[in-house]
């Protein structure tokens, strides 16, 4: 039975959107629409049509003419993904966000770019209040961090290039430098962001390792009051990941 020449055109349209979809995964800072039009060898003017669609729906973000990123629908859709494990951190990440006072996220890579799956806000009234809505940067972030930990060198340099961007005066951009970093976190098993991702903001992070995949628990601060609580928030932090991944393991084995 042949297929009916509009079906196959709708098809061939969802094919050519999903290419730009995948082209872009591993592209945190975006690409223009001829560098998209050139890896996935299409028409500049059928990709900006395709893009403009793709923008309405929030899939892709538009941010000039050098720039087109995965949009915030994609990270809405991810995080429905890991329901089950948010539905059991949940808990957890507002308990620890209680005892510590400070912001407490949970955390998921896709490709080069770091997903806030879940938060508990603080209380106080000088707080963070991370934008869930917005993709954050791997090698800016402890989350971020701990998740290259779990990589090779090698495999950390393919996935981020020799060339990291800076976001502030504080970003890791040497390679080098950070790989060194990510050495200390497989050692100590806490990763820390002074003010690398947004001037202002510290965090610090440790891993969860689920049988759904891996994450990252994070407390994060507002930097004027780091640097005193940082050994109680490490504490509080580390006794939260020992005892979400002995309930993750319960459940599992349950």
């Amino acid at each position: 039975m042949s297929v009916p020449e509009t079906e196959r055109g709708s098809i061939q349209v969802i094919a050519r959107a999903a290419a730009i979809l995948r082209c872009l995964e591993n592209e945190p800072g975006g690409l223009s629409l001829g560098a998209i039009a050139k890896r996935i060898d299409l028409p500049r003017s059928t990709v900006q049509r395709l893009v403009d669609a793709l923008a309405q729906e929030q899939l892709l973000e538009i941010q000039g003419p050098a720039g087109v990123r995965l949009g915030p629908a994609l990270m809405r859709l991810a995080s429905h993904s890991h329901l089950d494990v948010t539905q059991k951190a949940r808990p957890y990440l507002e308990q620890l966000s209680r005892d510590s006072g400070e912001t407490v996220v949970l955390l998921h890579a896709s490709g080069a770019e770091l997903l806030i799956l879940l938060m508990a806000v603080s209380t106080q009234p000088l707080r963070v209040v991370p934008d869930a809505s917005s993709f954050l940067t791997l090698h800016a972030t402890s989350g971020g961090k701990v998740l290259l930990a779990r990589m090779s060198d090698e495999a950390v340099t393919q996935l981020l290039g020799k060339k990291l961007k800076s976001l502030t005066p504080n970003t890791q951009t040497n390679l080098p430098d950070l790989l060194a970093e990510l050495a200390q976190v497989r050692r100590t098993g806490v990763a820390y962001d002074i003010e690398g991702q947004m001037p202002g903001v510290s965090a610090m992070g440790v891993e969860l390792v689920t049988d759904q995949g891996v994450y990252a628990l994070c407390v994060v601060v507002p930097s004027m009051r780091f640097e005193a609580a940082r050994e109680r928030l490490c504490e509080q932090m580390l006794l939260t990941q020992k005892a979400m991944l002995a309930a993750f393991d319960s459940a599992q084995s349950s």
